[in-house]
Order: structure tokens, then C-alpha cells, then sequence
């Protein structure tokens, strides 16, 4: 069943990579020419607004040690933490278990799979506005298969209300002139 719903996800972040609005190559949120600043929010799609992606940004086309690489995407069905780390050497695509843990303590264990050598989808949930509680955390922790990857969110929270705008616009025509929506 999670492969299944990670499966439609890996096709919305396809869909963002086509529309030029996700991913350089390899890399889980592309760096805009647009602004600057540390965490951007993007739509996606191309006529309708599909969905949407926040993330720190990221001139680096493959993970570094310590500095893992993420992207937080939802639509109307499904948000997805999709994470690519250095410290992660996976064979093959799989489910796997992770368990996150926040900066205050709090743990879940959401389903999770893995798509590449470095790459983990994390099932969220469906309700796009859990993310909204990440924005008062400094970092999340994802720890699975022995390894523990720490995932910075200092920023988050001046993006909030631009990502949170792009989810109600879902569905919306598209502005072609319109890429990015914030930057922090």
C-alpha cells in the first residue's frame, strides 16, 4: 500500500521536475536564479496548481556529509518528506522503518520507502497542514537501519504562510509568470 501511494508522489516530484520547479538533477530542491535566502516554497504544475514544495535550497547536485538534502511536498491527497543523505547507502527499492523524532522529544513512525541509493520518501500523512507544526522546531531527526540524519529546519516558519497560501491555491490556474512563491 505505501509503495503505492509513494509511487503517485514520486510522480508529482516528476511532474515538479518538468515544470522546472523541484529538482536539479539529483537534487531534491533545485537552486532558483530568482532571489536568494535559505528556504524557498514552490507551486507545481502546469496549468492548475497540483501541488506544492518547500525546502531549503541546495547548490549542491549530490548530499554532503552532515548536510542532507530535503523537500517537503503535498497535494490535496498525501505530504511527502522526501530526504536524500551521505550517510545512507541503500541497494534496491524497498519499504523500510524510520521513526522521527522532533527537537522537543516527540516521536512517530510514519511508512517510508526507499527509491534510490540515498533516497527516503516519508509518508506524512494526508493532511498538509501537519507540516505547519514542524515550523516550531529547530531540526527533525530521522533515524533508521542504525543511522541517525538530522534535518535543520531553521527558517522554516517565514516560508510558512507562502507554502500554506500555495496549498489553498491548489487546483488554481497557473500565473506563468509565477514561480517561486517565497523565499526566506
Amino acid at each position: 500500500m505505501i509503495r503505492t501511494v509513494l509511487l503517485a508522489v514520486a510522480a508529482i516530484a516528476a511532474t515538479a521536475a518538468v515544470t522546472d520547479v523541484a529538482a536539479q538533477s539529483g537534487a531534491p530542491v533545485r537552486k532558483l536564479d530568482t532571489a536568494s535566502g535559505t528556504w524557498i516554497a514552490v507551486r507545481g504544475g502546469e496549468q492548475h496548481v497540483s501541488h506544492c514544495i518547500m525546502g531549503p535550497r541546495s547548490e549542491a547536485s549530490n548530499p554532503q556529509p552532515g548536510k542532507p538534502q530535503f523537500m517537503i511536498a503535498a497535494d490535496r491527497e498525501i505530504v511527502l518528506l522526501r530526504v536524500r543523505a551521505a550517510d545512507w547507502s541503500f541497494s534496491g527499492a524497498r519499504d523500510i522503518a524510520v521513526t522521527l523524532v522532533t527537537g522537543d522529544g516527540a516521536e512517530f513512525k510514519p511508512a517510508a520507502a526507499v527509491h534510490g541509493r540515498d533516497l527516503i520518501d516519508i509518508d506524512l500523512g494526508t493532511d498538509a497542514r501537519k507540516v505547519m507544526g514542524f515550523a516550531a522546531q529547530t531540526y527533525v531527526e530521522i533515524r533508521t537501519e542504525g543511522t541517525i540524519v538530522r534535518l535543520p529546519l531553521n527558517g522554516v516558519a517565514e516560508v510558512l504562510p507562502a507554502y500554506r497560501a500555495c496549498l489553498t491555491s491548489i487546483g488554481n490556474s497557473i500565473n506563468p509568470e509565477f514561480r517561486d512563491i517565497a523565499v526566506q
